[in-house]
């Protein structure tokens, strides 16, 4: 690993414990095991070095989010083995420790909002995650999988959406929903998008 990736794996852990609010730059050099003026040889400031951080969490997780997006849609040829593929892709998305990667993703996006370097970075990575996703779904569509006017990037847009923005509906309010409707709902959607 790389000083400046042991770096952002320590500026990383610090948000994860402290939030930005508390974040202490001494904490990271003394978790990445260098010097605050090493650290300062990388980062211009404070603002930089969580912009830089940020990126990097949300490149880890949003790539792996889309890893585990695409992999069961490998190798997919028939509508049996999509309807399968579809169901491992629920099963995974429902994973608890992936909310939290969400939430933590849902933080850097605000920070983002008021820095550029961040801004930058996260438009990149999801430039990177778009790329990656419609790679695998485009043929699902050129071998006819998806039903009538189902297209790969509509496909691709709708799985996204659900799997990326549904921690931002967690919690109780209108529009609440129990893991087991939520599911079936999952699998009605799934069933409908194959032709």
């Amino acid at each position: 690993m790389t000083t400046r990736s042991r770096i952002l794996e320590s500026a990383a852990l610090e948000i994860e414990r402290n939030g930005l609010t508390l974040f202490r730059v001494k904490r990271v050099a003394s978790e990445a095991d260098i010097s605050v003026a090493l650290l300062y040889s990388y980062f211009t400031d404070r603002e930089d070095l969580i912009a830089a951080t940020i990126v990097y969490r949300f490149e880890q997780v949003l790539l792996g989010q889309a890893e585990i997006f695409t992999t069961p849609l490998r190798d997919v040829n028939t509508t049996a083995q999509l309807r399968v593929a579809l169901d491992k892709m629920i099963s995974d998305a429902q994973d608890p420790a992936r909310d939290e990667q969400r939430l933590l993703r849902i933080d850097g996006i605000s920070f983002a909002h008021h820095n550029l370097t961040a801004s930058e970075g996260i438009a990149r990575a999801k430039d990177q995650a778009s790329d990656q996703i419609i790679q695998i779904v485009q043929p699902l569509q050129d071998k006819g999988l998806l039903s009538q006017g189902m297209t790969a990037v509509a496909f691709a847009r709708i799985w996204y959406a659900l799997f990326f923005g549904q921690i931002a509906l967690e919690g109780e309010h209108a529009l609440s929903i129990n893991s087991d409707s939520w599911l079936t709902a999952l699998h009605v959607l799934a069933n409908a998008v194959v032709a």
